[in-house]
């Protein structure tokens, strides 16, 4: 009787206990263990399923021995029988079937599945950031994302790169949003050039950019969003399109220890072409005298460059907590001699889980220190290419460079030695000694997010982030330095410009089913951004001077006239948001989004408050309809969405503002017209795309075709000088920029098998720009980049594209010969276009080659269309250094196509015989010439990026995890080039000094190693 009521009680105990229900807490991810948000956790059998959050996370009420049944769309769908345990971690394989719905970071830092998004979204992988290095991550982007057009500035190594996502649409700022795990970053710029002369104070100086000073190797990934409906919920921040990076992660359980070693060498390429048959005559400093053989000196002036990146990074990982630590040195030697760079980079981020995995706390700290000693400049002032390019030939170069200064006895000291004294020009060495400039950046970020997650359903976020950049410009220019540029007894400048952004973030986060057919994922929050922009302290000792020559300190200055400090920009934005999509059977998809902006630069303007929508949808073609067996997946998708831009700040509330050149006039620069209430800009987008994916994946395309109206462009005028309020400049609305374009991706996995696999992508992008509605007052145009003296001018012109370059032609008769005057001389006309700096279209081409353990990876970047102008090369035919104007000369002159203009004695005649090479470039050549014939076709091809190497099989190891070694190599070449010189170039990456060459440093060529190790 005992045996059977013992053997009655085990039976019911276990009834009990499988019948116990109770709380299993899991984590899904992917084969490399990145979390699958939303993923479908079922319990077989019942109604009861859950899905993972953003982070991979799950919660769900089951019995012991009961299944649950986890899926996600392209992942191969998996059981796990729950035991005790009230843990579940669970990698899914990647289905053969698709690869289309991989996780994609958007707004936010919100991951979503590729399939949902009802815009286009592009991704690279951290891989693309590193694998053929350069100290600003942006540049390596480059030919690899459709509709995104990334230019290198001549400010050499460490300058800022200009970035622009599908054309311009504004006349205040083009530039996009750069955002680091869901927080927008304070990116700018402590100076940029709009001067095609130079500035006498400092020079044509690239002040470089907060993105130039990340460490690349910090970054898994690297999400474009490109269009209104992507970026809504960034509001202003977002409208000209965002640029999201993923910091890497520790994955759980396990630890790692990464060192990264780059070193490349750099040499100057595509250097002016210049003459060596004839030299100057006695005494003078153009080169226009007799023939004689004389070396060119040019190109050994530019040492090798040197550019070595190490890069160290630990990373552990456990059940409830993860530590990143990482550092990376950047040491260059740039091509210029005396160019030097320095940059070190700490990063440290710690992430943390309590009670019960409920609570989660990410924080992280970052540093950046950034020095460069003679930072390359463009322009004509403080530029040592231009005594380098115009010495008069038959002078001994040598001589200049072993002796640039000499010693004056009237003065005691050492001047400058130099056979001229025009303002262009110094003798190279004596600018890079003796006008020594150092750039200093410090960039300091911290932040601290909070995560909990209420139940299964619902999180709540919050985040804070705190951004700081110091920038400052020394700069010492000893006596004798040219006297437009310098007091006699020398000068000194430093500038200081400080700017801070603080953010915060509250964020409530939605998961979950409706029904079994209806899923419901949505973030409601609210967010505050302020900004402290260039604060600046000037320290400049002219026009007074110094009073005891060459001592470089304050106490020096002569007066304060110089000396001077002004806030920079103040903005507060406070914004409320929410989004939501809708999935019903994961077949069909709709979002809606909304955010509304207080912002305190509208602050007078009676309306401090602007809302943007958006609204978007997507249909799975393949899973609504039977496709073809050829046909793996099939989308279409179309959205719509308005953004704005609010004013620049103290434009409604006008502040005095003291400027060095004119320090009586204190008077607000800009301030509202009157009667006008300002208003944020504003546009309206449409996008609608398709993706289709072909033979089991292997071969991918996906098309966009997108419509941008911005309009409400902000617009400033010279006030008149008597207006009561004492502005100098009228700002008011105005204006529309319109944006259409096309972008196409495809991609192929062109071989796959055990041996070797060939990947490649194609991109094409083409965006069509044009702007109107410009005020009659103002000619229908508004000037970017005045000309002052030059022959060059940047303009928006109504019914032209963006950024029409301007400049002086000859003055024609209707049959299209040159008009001469009586003495004959040509005729010029005034200004008009004589080019366009957009490109007709871009296209890229990435290929990935894998054979056994070797690699092969190659970018080439080609724009088409568009044009350049060289002032450069007008200023070397004026001086008469060019190989074009030893060549006119070996010809005996010019042939033109030339007719005395009416009114002249011999109106109608012809001219006879070739015309006088001195005289014609004299003439055409020069900054202020004939410009018009210094315009090129901007279309080129080059290869971008190369690296080939080696995966050392290291399976058996017990010290090494992952080692590779590659030769890598950047701008290596070009296929086409019509330009002399390399139009991938810019000068500013402002909205002026577009489509132009001044003397800036040539772009490089670089070649050399890079080795990965993991521990």
């Amino acid at each position: 009787m005992k045996k059977i009521f013992l053997i009655v009680m085990v039976v019911i105990t276990a009834q009990v206990s499988l019948a116990q229900v109770k709380t299993i807490k899991g984590f899904i991810s992917d084969a490399k263990g990145a979390p699958l948000p939303a993923a479908n956790i079922n319990v077989k059998g019942t109604k009861n399923g859950a899905s993972t959050s953003f982070d991979g996370t799950f919660a769900i009420d089951a019995k012991v021995g009961e299944t649950l049944v986890i899926s996600y769309m392209g992942y191969e769908t998996k059981s796990v029988v729950v035991g005790e345990s009230g843990t579940v971690n669970v990698q899914l394989a990647e289905a053969a079937s698709t690869t289309l719905t991989e996780v994609v970071v958007t707004s936010l830092g919100i991951k979503k599945s590729r399939k949902s998004l009802t815009y286009s979204a592009q991704e690279l992988k951290g891989e693309e950031l590193v694998r053929a290095k350069d100290p600003n991550l942006m540049n390596t982007i480059a030919g690899k994302i459709a509709g995104v057009a990334v230019t290198k500035s001549a400010g050499g190594t460490g300058g800022s790169t200009k970035v622009t996502i599908r054309g311009n649409s504004s006349t205040t700022n083009n530039n996009p949003l750069y955002v680091v795990d869901g927080v927008p970053m304070l990116n700018i710029s402590s100076i940029q050039p709009n001067d095609s002369f130079g500035s006498t104070q400092g020079g044509n100086r690239d002040g470089g950019d907060v993105i130039g000073l990340l460490n690349p190797d910090d970054f898994e990934g690297m999400t474009v969003l490109k269009g209104a409906s992507a970026t809504a919920l960034y509001g202003s921040q977002g409208a000209r399109g965002v640029v999201l990076l993923t910091s890497k992660k520790a994955k759980e359980g396990v630890s790692t220890f990464r060192v990264s070693s780059n070193t490349t060498v750099e040499t100057a390429a595509y250097l002016p072409k210049f003459q060596t048959s004839y030299i100057a005559k006695p005494g003078a400093d153009e080169s226009w005298g007799a023939a004689q053989s004389t070396p060119d000196h040019t190109r050994d002036f530019f040492d090798t460059g040197v550019t070595q990146i190490s890069s160290f990074s630990f990373s552990t990982g456990s059940s409830n907590s993860a530590t990143n630590i990482s550092y990376a040195n950047t040491s260059a030697n740039g091509v210029l001699p005396t160019n030097k760079l320095s940059k070190n980079n700490f990063s440290i981020r710690q992430m943390g889980k309590f009670f019960g995995d409920k609570l989660t706390v990410n924080a992280n700290a970052n540093y950046t220190s950034q020095y460069v000693t003679n930072r390359p400049t463009s322009g004509l002032y403080f530029n040592p290419l231009t005594g380098l390019y115009l010495m008069p030939r038959g002078n001994d170069f040598e001589y200049y460079k072993n002796n640039f200064e000499k010693f004056d006895p009237a003065r005691n000291m050492m001047v400058q030695n130099w056979m001229t004294d025009r303002d262009i020009e110094q003798n190279p060495y004596w600018g890079l000694n003796r006008n020594k400039s150092k750039d200093g950046n410090q960039y300091m970020n911290g932040s601290v997010g909070l995560n909990y997650k209420v139940n299964n359903w619902l999180s709540v976020g919050s985040r804070y982030n705190y951004d700081r950049v110091t920038s400052e410009f020394d700069k010492q220019i000893y006596a004798s330095t040219q006297g437009t540029l310098s007091h006699a007894n020398g000068r000194y400048i430093n500038i200081t410009d400080v700017s801070t952004q603080n953010y915060g973030d509250l964020i409530a986060t939605i998961n979950t089913k409706i029904t079994d057919d209806l899923t419901f994922f949505a973030n409601v929050g609210t967010s505050f951004t302020k900004t402290s922009i260039n604060d600046e302290t000037v320290l400049d000792s002219d026009p007074s001077g110094l009073g005891i020559t060459n001592w470089f300190t304050l106490h020096n200055f002569n007066s304060n006239t110089g000396n001077y400090q002004n806030y920079g920009f103040r903005r507060e934005q406070q914004s409320i948001f929410a989004a939501a999509t809708f999935g019903y059977k994961n077949m069909l998809y709709l979002d809606v989004t909304g955010r509304n902006d207080w912002s305190s630069t509208l602050a007078n303007t009676g309306n401090m408050s602007f809302f943007y929508p958006s609204v978007g949808v997507t249909a799975l073609l393949s899973e609504m309809i039977k496709m073809p067996e050829s046909i793996s997946f099939a989308k279409v998708r179309a959205s719509y969405a308005q953004v704005g831009n609010d004013v620049p700040a103290f434009y409604t509330s006008p502040t005095s503002v003291y400027v060095a050149t004119n320090p009586q006039n204190i008077n607000p620069t800009v301030g509202p017209r009157p009667g006008t209430n300002l208003k944020p800009e504003s546009q309206d987008s449409y996008e609608l795309g398709t993706e289709w994916r072909f033979a089991n994946n292997r071969f991918g395309i996906e098309l966009t075709y997108y419509n941008n109206k911005t309009k409400d462009q902000l617009l400033t005028i010279p006030a008149p000088a008597t207006n009561p309020e004492g502005y100098q400049n009228y700002a008011y609305n105005g204006g529309v920029i319109k944006n259409n374009g096309f972008e196409v991706l495809l991609n192929a996995r062109i071989i796959d098998n055990d041996k070797f696999k060939w990947d490649a992508t194609v991109n094409y992008s083409k965006n069509n720009n044009e702007v109107s509605g410009l005020p009659e007052e103002l000619g229908g145009s508004v000037i970017l980049t005045q000309p002052g003296v030059n022959s060059y001018r940047y303009s928006l012109i109504n019914g032209r594209p963006f950024g029409v370059i301007e400049g002086i032609n000859f003055k024609k008769d209707t049959q299209g010969r040159i008009l001469l005057n009586e003495d004959g001389s040509f005729q010029k006309t005034e200004f008009e276009e004589v080019g366009n700096a957009n490109p007709d279209f871009m296209l890229g081409f990435t290929n990935s080659f894998k054979y056994d353990n070797f690699f092969l990876n190659f970018t080439i970047d080609g724009r088409f269309g568009g044009d350049v102008m060289s002032l450069t090369e007008a200023v070397n035919d004026q001086f008469g250094v060019s190989r074009t104007t030893g060549d006119a000369r070996a010809a005996g002159g010019v042939d033109v196509n030339a007719v005395y203009a009416p009114g002249t004695t011999k109106a109608g005649q012809a001219y006879a015989g070739k015309y006088d090479a001195e005289s014609y470039y004299s003439q055409v050549g020069g900054r202020a010439g004939i410009t018009g014939e210094y315009v090129y076709d901007a279309t080129n091809v080059s290869l971008r990026e190369l690296a080939i190497g080696y995966t050392f099989d290291i399976k058996n190891s017990k010290i090494f995890k992952a080692a590779n070694l590659s030769l890598v190599g950047r701008n290596l070449f070009f296929f086409y080039k019509d330009a002399p010189f390399d139009p991938n170039i810019s000068l500013s990456t402002g909205n002026g000094l577009q489509g132009i060459d001044v003397y800036a440093a040539p772009s490089t060529r670089s070649i050399g190693l890079n080795l990965n190790v993991t521990f």
